[in-house]
């Protein structure tokens, strides 16, 4: 059941003032529309929760109510929010931060290489060869250091732009019709705990 997910969403969007909402603040409100979206499994987990132990399914869909009322009224604050620009502008800063690490790692390729090719036209017992091998080996080194590091980075670059993804799909409708979903569905748990406790449903 999702209220404590609710009073996240609420806390941020009645905090929201205008200007671009931080990525972290977006990517909480998309990730709850993609994790409650399937109503269906929440309806289950009710049905499950009404047999087992009623007293807190009513609790649970008291507060599924109120926190979805909450989001209904504050829901036209993220009219001007764009998600798709918040979005791309998350991804951005992570491919450049890869791009820039990459390109710096090309240096160090070019270095390895020439050394390496270096060694091609060294008489292999001679003094300058062991000099020139010890030095490529070195560069060689350095390089797959950097570039160890430049595949985390990438990584990195991946997971965040997954996450911008979730961001991008994400329109204030969607949150809105999820809400009064949500608040229908938190209304008939109560109506039903109701003919319950009445013993209709007996």
């Amino acid at each position: 059941m999702p209220p404590t997910r609710l009073k996240e969403v609420n806390g941020i969007i009645s905090g929201y003032d205008g200007g671009m909402m931080p990525f972290e603040q977006a990517f909480a409100l998309a990730r709850f529309y993609y994790d409650f979206q399937d109503t269906n499994a929440l309806i289950a987990d009710a049905e499950v929760m009404a047999g087992e132990n009623p007293e807190q399914l009513k609790e649970t869909a008291l507060s599924l109510k109120a926190e979805t009322a909450t989001l209904l009224n504050n829901i036209g604050r993220l009219d001007g929010v764009d998600f798709r620009g918040i979005a791309n502008t998350h991804s951005r800063y992570y491919h450049a931060i890869f791009q820039e690490d990459s390109d710096e790692l090309n240096p160090y390729w070019k270095r390895y290489c020439e050394l390496n090719n270096r060694l091609d036209y060294l008489p292999i017992d001679s003094k300058e060869y062991a000099e020139a091998e010890k030095e490529c080996d070195a560069a060689k080194a350095e390089h797959d250091r950097r570039q160890t590091d430049v595949r985390r980075i990438y990584a990195e670059y991946e997971r965040e732009n997954r996450r911008a993804g979730d961001v991008f799909s994400l329109k204030a409708p969607y949150l809105y019709a999820l809400a009064a979903k949500l608040n229908g569905i938190a209304g008939s748990i109560l109506n039903d705990l109701d003919r319950m406790e009445k013993g209709e449903g007996q």
